[in-house]
């Protein structure tokens, strides 16, 4: 855990979480605090310990659909242990948790003998048919899809289990992480209609970064688009990185490419060339001193003059001007009487 990583929340910042997800309206939303809200979350998978029992808060959206369960929370710091003792008491069938979680630090994830340690935006896998502890030190922000073990691995539905998964970093196995997200928000928070369709997609693509399916369910949109996504983010800065190079990739057409993008509102092309603009932009307002060379050839641009035009055309001004009025910006500062001056030394 980094020295400034949050530890406790308050309305403000729950309100804000809620907002960054686009939560529907009426709240549907359940907050769990102290050491009842401990008591009450213990009854789900296991036993939740804090350090500080009153400072615990966990705010959740819970929706089940027609074969998978859906979860979005933002969380205190926490241990949850199940142990076998829950395991033999469980009523109904396992569940294969696939949760993707946003912190700043680690999560620490115990089961079958084995410790696993994932940061943001990870994919991590966990069986309810076994013990497994987990643990938190910062506030986490978790989202979960809760799948019926016997539709997964049969490791994942064995109290045995010999193997902990571990994350993918194939493309497939990384969009994964970014389709659990997507699906877990739009189905929980802003209650979105999710077809079966939707939830097997997202089952065989978990089940690929398992290894026990081999390909994309590429007849599902949504699917293929986490997968180009995850992609494009991974490639993006490889001037020869096309359309072309993302169908070749997901071993899809590329007219089948391009269906599948049909209802996004972009081309995969137009994809490429807005996530390098969007890096391009980054670089200038984060290193403003930068030469418009090295930003085209860091975002992927062929040449700096195809980063102006694209920029020109998408700002409405120059990369130039932009620049300079994010140089001016940086070369104002307060001093400690509370007035703003130009540090004259910024241009030297």
């Amino acid at each position: 855990m980094t020295a400034d990583a949050p530890t406790g929340l308050d309305d403000n910042v729950i309100a804000a979480w809620k907002r960054a997800l686009g939560a529907a309206e009426p709240d549907t939303s359940m907050t769990l605090r102290g050491k009842r809200g401990i008591e009450q979350y213990s009854r789900a998978f296991g036993r939740a310990t804090v350090r500080d029992p009153e400072a615990f808060s966990v705010t959740v959206f819970y929706r089940p659909l027609s074969i998978i369960h859906t979860l979005c929370e933002l969380s205190t710091p926490r241990r949850t242990e199940r142990t076998a003792e829950d395991v033999a008491a469980q009523a109904d069938q396992p569940l294969v948790i696939a949760a993707v979680h946003r912190l700043r630090g680690t999560l620490h994830l115990t089961q079958y003998g084995t410790e696993k340690r994932y940061g943001s935006d990870q994919l991590v896998l966990t069986s309810t048919a076994s013990p497994f502890v987990g643990r938190f030190d910062t506030v986490c922000e978790s989202v979960m899809l809760m799948i019926p073990a016997e539709r997964m691995a049969p490791e994942l539905n064995s109290t045995t289990g010999h193997v902990l998964p571990s994350v993918a970093t194939s493309t497939f196995g990384l969009a994964t992480a970014g389709f659990v997200r997507a699906l877990a928000v739009e189905a929980a928070a802003q209650g979105r209609q999710i077809d079966e369709d939707d939830e097997l997609a997202a089952i065989s693509l978990i089940r690929n970064t398992l290894g026990h399916d081999t390909a994309l369910p590429t007849h599902n949109s949504r699917a293929v688009l986490a997968a180009a996504r995850e992609a494009i983010d991974r490639h993006f800065a490889d001037p020869d990185f096309t359309a072309d190079s993302l169908a070749e990739l997901l071993e899809i057409g590329r007219r089948q490419l391009y269906r599948h993008f049909s209802g996004s509102g972009q081309t995969p092309a137009q994809c490429i060339s807005d996530r390098r603009l969007e890096h391009a932009r980054h670089l200038v307002d984060t290193h403003p001193a930068m030469t418009v060379d090295a930003i085209a050839r860091r975002s992927g641009f062929t040449s700096s003059a195809t980063l102006r035009n694209r920029f020109r055309q998408e700002f409405g001004t120059s990369l130039r001007e932009y620049q300079l009025s994010r140089q001016h910006r940086l070369d104002v500062t307060e001093g400690e009487d509370g007035v703003r001056r130009r540090d004259t030394h910024a241009w030297m």
